[in-house]
């Protein structure tokens, strides 16, 4: 009886300690789980690490994501931890999608904090999802892989902006000048009304005044057109007249 009750305790003390570890286990999560920008548009993924009471000493974060729909720009640990550089541990891959960060922590660290800060460029539309891969691993003080089995997800939803709208436009039939008929350009001509042509328009003194002066020039030229053989010929006529009167007073001073 005594040894059922031995072994019945051990049982029970082993599953108490099995269950304590589930509940102890390590989890990772990624801030935000549900991501919307634009095409060009940056963003940032926090993974954040909680220990749950377990000192956590070395982390190792595997994500994936979908390469065609954004690439990785940065990535930046958190405050306290020490990279890991060897091949293997520390990978950013923007053709298969896939970052890997391993750091350590000195002494271990038994709360929550931040491991680090993914910085993501969105390439085109589309929509994906950011993983935590199986191969990522918390070691506690004896190496011990204490993360949970739950793997953290992200989604992410790139949506291009809409193009603005614009009303219908409405087709128009091309307009031509409008016809321009004779009575517009010649008022019509009533009854009785006496028609004046432009010639008959210009007044009669302008009309005669050239044939008026064409004559006074035919008199003073006589006829010649030439104005000095006029004046010649009016200085011979005045001179002759001249002498015909002083004749004419001589013969009645006798």
């Amino acid at each position: 009886m005594i040894k059922k009750i031995l072994i019945f305790s051990s049982v029970a003390l082993g599953g108490f300690l099995l269950v304590g570890s589930v509940w102890a286990a390590t989890t990772i999560s990624f801030s935000p789980t549900s991501i919307n920008v634009s095409p060009g548009e940056n963003f940032n993924l926090t993974i954040s690490l909680n220990p749950q009471g377990i000192r956590n000493y070395t982390v190792k974060t595997e994500v994936s994501y979908p390469a065609d729909l954004v690439e990785i720009k940065s990535f930046n640990f958190g405050q306290g931890w020490t990279a890991l550089s060897q091949t293997g541990y520390d990978l950013v891959d923007n053709t298969n999608g896939l970052l890997i960060k391993t750091a350590g922590y000195p002494g271990g660290i038994p709360i929550s904090a931040s491991f680090g800060t993914i910085s993501f460029s969105a390439k085109k539309a589309g929509s994906g999802t950011i993983s935590l891969g199986s191969n990522s691993i918390a070691l506690d003080a004896e190496n011990q892989n204490v993360l949970s089995s739950s793997l953290a997800q992200a989604s992410v939803k790139i949506t291009a902006p809409a193009a603005p709208s614009t009303p219908p436009s409405t087709p128009t039939s091309p307009t031509t000048p409008e016809e321009i008929t004779e009575e517009e350009i010649t008022p019509p001509i009533e009854e009785g009304e006496e028609v004046i042509t432009p010639e008959e328009e210009k007044p009669a003194e302008i009309a005669e005044e050239p044939s008026f002066l064409a004559a006074i020039g035919n008199v003073i030229t006589f006829g010649t057109g030439n104005a000095l053989i006029g004046v010649i010929v009016s200085i011979i006529a005045l001179l002759i007249l001249f002498f015909i009167v002083r004749g004419v007073r001589l013969r009645k001073s006798k």
